[in-house]
């Protein structure tokens, strides 16, 4: 298993470093996940955030509002750093419940704000959705993968992340698998389709994120992959 102690692949966050709070609809593989590329750059912050009362979208945004602007917020978004917020999210049933737009029309609400009250900055979306159709495994899986699952394979499964570990021997390692990110983002890019608007079934939004991360991250990622090989 590919570990992560070495000194030169830990640094400490910069004063200037830019944030990026990713808020989580599982607790489990997402948090971890993300949790890989920290201190991996002293000009990148990397902030999972669990969710605490519910995973649904709408639960998420709820989160999101009492962490950032609550009456004690938690954090505190510096929109002239580049600072981010990334609600990665399942298609679930959250699709069907119309629990997925409300939390689109709020980070657009969010952003036409932020571009209204720091008219100098150079435009950016502060506010985001990554969401991943049937769920966050579908990422994972083109980390290894570059065509999308036949979906005869899938309906021998009841959930996805059956098929993925029993696809990858071992199952997604996070400390090994994880260094794939630029594998991972040209293959989401590659098979990536919408279907009324949303991604479509085995399509992601997770690479958007990635192309964020990877900006920051790449040399050491290429490092760990020579380690690695």
């Amino acid at each position: 298993m590919l570990k992560r102690s070495k000194n030169y692949f830990k640094h400490a966050p910069s004063r200037d470093a830019r944030k990026v709070y990713v808020v989580c609809e599982g607790v489990g593989t997402e948090p971890a996940y993300f949790s890989f590329f920290k201190g991996m750059t002293s000009n990148l912050e990397i902030i999972p955030i669990l969710p605490t009362a519910g995973t649904d979208p709408l639960k998420l945004k709820e989160r999101a509002i009492e962490i950032f602007e609550g009456d004690s917020p938690k954090y505190i978004l510096d929109y002239q750093k580049g600072d981010m917020v990334w609600f990665v999210i399942d298609t679930d049933t959250w699709e069907d419940e119309g629990k997925i737009d409300p939390l689109r029309s709020f980070c657009q609400k969010k952003n036409e704000k932020v571009k209204a009250e720091f008219s100098e900055l150079k435009p950016y979306s502060a506010w985001n959705v990554a969401q991943s159709n049937p769920c966050f495994e579908i990422w994972l899986y083109y980390h290894i993968y570059e065509s999308k699952p036949s979906d005869y394979d899938i309906t021998r499964y009841k959930r996805f992340k059956d098929y993925l570990n029993e696809r990858i021997s071992g199952g997604f390692d996070l400390n090994r698998d994880t260094v794939h990110l630029e594998r991972a983002i040209d293959n989401s890019n590659k098979n990536f389709s919408l279907d009324d608007g949303k991604p479509a079934l085995f399509s992601t939004e997770v690479h958007l994120l990635g192309e964020k991360i990877l900006d920051f991250v790449k040399s050491n990622l290429d490092k760990l992959k020579n380690k690695l090989n």
